[in-house]
């Protein structure tokens, strides 16, 4: 073997003693320049808008879309929408009802729809922040019905105008189906006989439909984007695996047999990576079997072990819910239910014993999803009131998020610009929870590796320019 000259081994050391101070330099240049900006918001954001994000890990599909494209979308589509309750609906318009077209050419009913679809313009007033936001989900369903792919185009290309790699979209696979088994089976505390009885049924019949939603949704976005071609949108480099979501304001039996079907889908097709449970933590069902729920998903975890799931958890305050049911629901979802991530996490304070549960969330490596927007506009939280720091002192993994940019009418490098104008951060943590949203995610080991090592580079370039 050839010997190396030696003038090329002391460049090689050289350039190894020098190439961690340049890093350093760019970090701390970085870091600088973020403070300057502190108190420039307009600026702050543009700065904030090039920052590599890695992922956004907490994002529920429909709510992601901007209602001026859903209004369009049904537009296109022939859908209806009541002009006194703003409901959308498929055709015939009848009664109070008029094409969704109507509004393209009447700024009234358009400015009406968009402040009832989404957090435009709100005010709390009689109906609060908590009520008009989960409000907004009944009214546009119809409107974005058969829009998956669109709107994941669309997310899709926000996410990659704003330097994130990986998205996670929330959808709920073939309701319908489970519903059915749930009715046809009934509920039975034996968890292991309900399940064997709702597999018996057939449950496991409406895999390949879901299947097909991705497939359809991914083809969907990728016609939009034209990503087959030379002319591919940015969106195109947007990683993207789905989260099932399991409703969890309904019957015991019901919800069984959600978090079943979720899990052997995510047995079957890799696309769907997790599993969360969604709607309104305080509803009736959600507040009364929210234990029976960690319970369910603790027997199925262990049924189908390396499949991940992440829970919302704590989307909570005083006025929502009674004292007895702020105690417990971040500490159960994280040591009876197992989750590896939790999202929202937003009553910690509240919770008996808050140390505990934040030792073992760091001891297990289970990561917060911290939604900064959602969490101020449907609870009230914000600023120092926030527990985004107490999961940050007591050494927990923590991302931001958006939960539903497109209701809320912000997006990911919003979530950033209130971390460090509302919540106090610098670069050095900002550039922590990008990096962790992405060790957090539900990739697998070597897309994850791949994809920390594609962002370690987004650094280097966009940390160059601060010198």
């Amino acid at each position: 073997m050839r010997s190396r000259p030696a003038f090329v081994t002391v460049l090689l050391l050289l350039l190894a003693l020098l190439l961690p101070a340049t890093a350093d330099a760019g970090v701390a240049g970085t870091a600088k320049r973020l403070d300057q900006l502190r108190n420039r918001p307009e600026q702050l954001r543009q700065f904030l808008l090039g920052m590599p994000k890695g992922t956004d890990l907490h994002t529920h599909l429909s709510g992601a879309v901007y209602a001026e494209s859903m209004i369009r979308w049904g537009a296109e589509d022939g859908k209806c929408v009541d002009t006194v309750t703003f409901v959308s609906s498929f055709p015939p318009c009848t009664g109070d009802q008029v094409p969704l077209s109507a509004a393209l050419g009447n700024s009234v009913l358009w400015d009406q729809i968009l402040h009832a679809w989404s957090m435009r313009g709100f005010t709390p007033g009689l109906q609060s922040g908590h009520d008009h936001f989960f409000a907004t989900f009944d009214l546009f369903g119809s409107a974005f019905s058969g829009r998956q792919g669109d709107g994941l185009a669309e997310v899709a290309e926000r996410a990659a105008a704003q330097n994130v790699q990986y998205i996670e979209p929330l959808i709920t696979p073939q309701f319908g189906a489970s519903l059915q088994i749930a009715n046809q089976v009934g509920y039975d505390p034996d968890f292991a006989a309900m399940r064997q009885a709702m597999l018996d049924a057939g449950i496991k019949n409406a895999i390949p439909a879901a299947g097909q939603t991705a497939t359809d949704t991914i083809s969907q976005e990728w016609a939009r984007l034209g990503c087959a071609t030379e002319d591919a949108a940015p969106g195109c480099d947007v990683l993207v695996n789905f989260d099932v979501q399991v409703l969890r304001n309904q019957p015991p039996a019901v919800v069984f047999a959600q978090l079943l079907f979720g899990f052997e889908l995510m047995k079957a097709d890799p696309r769907w990576a997790g599993l969360n449970m969604v709607q309104p933590e305080d509803a009736s069902y959600s507040l009364a079997d929210y234990r029976l729920h960690m319970k369910m998903v603790r027997y199925l975890q262990r049924q189908y072990p390396g499949e991940h799931v992440t829970l919302h958890a704590g989307e909570l305050v005083p006025s929502l819910a009674p004292p007895a049911d702020l105690r417990f629901h971040i500490q159960q979802a994280v040591k009876v239910a197992g989750a590896q991530r939790i999202g929202h996490g937003a009553d910690l304070r509240w919770e008996r014993n808050p140390k505990s549960t934040l030792a073992a969330m760091r001891r297990r490596g289970v990561c917060l999803e911290s939604n900064l927007t959602s969490n101020q506009q449907i609870l009230g939280l914000y600023g120092r009131r926030h527990p985004i720091r107490d999961y940050v002192r007591a050494g927990v993994k923590v991302t931001l998020s958006t939960d539903d940019e497109g209701v809320s009418r912000s997006d990911l490098t919003s979530q950033y610009v209130q971390a460090v104008r509302s919540q106090g951060f610098g670069y050095r943590r900002l550039k922590r929870f990008a990096i962790d949203g992405l060790r957090c995610s539900f990739l697998t080991p070597a897309e994850k590796r791949a994809a920390l090592a594609d962002q370690a580079q987004r650094f280097r370039r966009f940390e160059k320019r601060y010198r």
